[in-house]
């Protein structure tokens, strides 16, 4: 008796997941592995804030990913950026840097967490917390209205002037940390658009040219802090390969679903009877 109840429960229980996947797979014609998988570019600006820059701090970036989804509520990603950077001192002094980045996320969409999954959620919030490595070469002179002579003069070393002024060590890697707050709007179950702001805190305090100022004492004075800070503002578009997902929305939705799915039929058999 015993056996034959757990060979029941087993059946049922295979019965049950077979369903599901035919439900959430199609005549099973999409692999597992590609369910829930995307890709996504964006175009925005970087704002850089770092110790002894005035202003002038905006330039542009460039960025694509990959994500999978994991989880009802959670993503993985992997992403590449490319940008320029730039600050101005009241001095006169000006740098310019140019990165290309790679980092790996955790992505939460934490109103799939704390309400239930929606797969036709048409705004979507998310943060995302990761890390990774950065390239980056920075370029600090003084502009053109800066009297180099008459500094060096004043300072009474031309080490440390140039030391302050000037810097150019080529290519260089630092690793750092990030975290970014961001929303997407669905077009469609196969298509996003995405505004994402995010910041990256970098382990060198080199991103800016300098790790410290030189004295009217004839002294170097290190800054105080060892890190920088690059902030990203961009918008995007997301497209996921296959419109299932492996995950079912939240029986709350279910009526919402229905009669979104029934409007869409119903308009889909009006625009069939005129032709």
């Amino acid at each position: 008796m015993v056996k034959r109840i757990a060979s029941l429960i087993a059946i049922v229980a295979l019965s049950t997941q077979c369903l599901m996947a035919q439900y959430n797979n199609p005549l099973g014609r999409v692999p597992s592995s590609q369910i829930g998988l995307s890709v996504g570019g964006k175009v925005g600006a970087t704002v850089y804030f770092g110790d002894l820059i005035d202003g002038g701090r905006a330039k542009w970036t460039v960025g694509g990913y990959v994500e999978k989804h994991i989880l009802s509520w959670l993503c993985w990603r992997i992403g590449v950026d490319a940008g320029q950077c730039k600050g101005g001192q009241n001095d006169n002094l000006q740098f310019n840097t140019t990165f290309f980045d790679i980092e790996a996320f955790g992505k939460v969409h934490f109103l799939d967490l704390i309400q239930g999954y929606d797969d036709d959620r048409l705004f979507n919030p998310y943060f995302t917390l990761g890390g990774g490595a950065m390239m980056f070469s920075c370029k600090k002179e003084p502009t053109s209205s800066f009297d180099v002579k008459k500094y060096k003069e004043r300072l009474g070393n031309d080490e440390l002037a140039d030391k302050w002024l000037y810097h150019s060590k080529g290519m260089e890697m630092t690793g750092m940390v990030s975290g970014s707050l961001g929303v997407r709007y669905s077009v469609s179950r196969k298509l996003w658009l995405t505004f994402d702001a995010k910041g990256d805190l970098l382990f060198t305090d080199e991103f800016d040219g300098h790790t410290g100022w030189p004295t009217n004492s004839e002294t170097w004075r290190e800054s105080d802090k060892k890190y920088d800070a690059l902030w990203t503002i961009s918008l995007g578009a997301q497209y996921r390969f296959y419109s299932v997902s492996k995950y079912q929305s939240s029986s709350k939705y279910s009526r919402k679903s229905y009669l979104q799915n029934r409007r869409i039929y119903e308009r889909n058999a009006r625009r069939l009877r005129r032709r």
